[in-house]
């Protein structure tokens, strides 16, 4: 069995609500559960613009009603998704949750940030999705330190006994991760796909020409294509955070097997969709290396 994991992030007082709720229908009509992460203070860039100030604004309830109906059916979770999901200054690692932000201040910032979710919400915040999947190994100390899970997929919560899952493919990517899911021998294995709002046309913001409506056909496509197991997030983390930290290892040894050489991603290049069962992921190493 193949779990598939949905995370849509970037949901916030901005944020685009026709299609929001167009996907909450979607997900409620064919029972599909879904990760909402979600920035609990926009920051309006027109008052950086014309005053040169950082004005946030809350989470309004009027938007939390939108995914409502979604948590009341039990097939939508609340993740915080950073604070107000700024860069000061990315290259030089000045963001929100980094090495160089101060581990208090991280910690004031995700306390915050989670009790607005929760007052909101209504519902208890189990997840963390750092911004652009980027995080320092001290936020990830917070985290555990503060009962949280984390989805992201980088090497700096490797080392600790933290939940962890990562949704790495796009919509467009998904397909081809869950045939090579299927493909595998038996294990725990997960394919993660992120969505955001301006993945689809409806959006308006003239990135993407995917349509709502040939997102539900990919969906109902990916539900039928059978042995495929629909979770939340939080759901299809482990409680064993030991067995949990040994197959974020795994999958992170086996991705610099793969692009260890040029002709290891050429046959290896279809895994790095799917996060593997720790064994799976130490078996497709031991086999990758006979490739030089």
């Amino acid at each position: 069995m193949v779990i598939h994991l949905l995370r849509y992030d970037d949901f916030s007082a901005q944020s685009s609500r026709a299609v929001e709720e167009q996907l909450a229908g979607m997900f409620l009509k064919h029972r599909i559960p879904c990760t909402f992460a979600v920035v609990p203070f926009f920051c309006a860039p027109e008052s950086l613009v014309a005053a040169g100030e950082v004005k946030l604004t809350p989470l309004p309830a009027s938007k939390a009603d939108v995914l409502k109906p979604l948590l009341q059916a039990g097939l939508a979770e609340i993740a915080l998704h950073g604070f107000a999901h700024l860069a000061l200054a990315p290259v030089r690692g000045y963001q929100e949750f980094s090495q160089r932000m101060p581990r208090d201040t991280q910690r004031q910032l995700i306390r915050r940030g989670r009790s607005h979710l929760e007052s909101v919400f209504g519902v208890k915040v189990r997840l963390f999705v750092p911004p652009w999947n980027r995080l320092g190994s001290s936020t990830a100390a917070v985290l555990q330190e503060e009962g949280l899970l984390l989805s992201s997929g980088g090497p700096e919560a490797t080392d600790l006994p933290l939940g962890q899952l990562p949704c790495p493919n796009l919509i467009s990517e998904t397909s081809c991760a869950l045939a090579t899911a299927r493909r595998s021998r038996p294990g725990q294995n997960c394919v993660g796909t992120v969505l955001h709002d301006y993945d689809f046309k409806e959006s308006n913001l003239g990135v993407s020409e995917l349509t709502l409506a040939a997102f539900e056909t990919e969906l109902t496509s990916w539900k039928s294509g059978g042995a495929v197991e629909h979770r939340l997030i939080s759901d299809a983390i482990s409680p064993d955070r030991e067995l949990e930290g040994q197959k974020a290892r795994a999958n992170l040894s086996l991705r610099k097997v793969i692009s260890s050489s040029r002709l290891r991603r050429k046959f290896g290049s279809k895994m790095f969709g799917v996060h593997w069962d720790a064994k799976q992921a130490e078996r497709l190493a031991r086999l990758l290396r006979f490739i030089p």
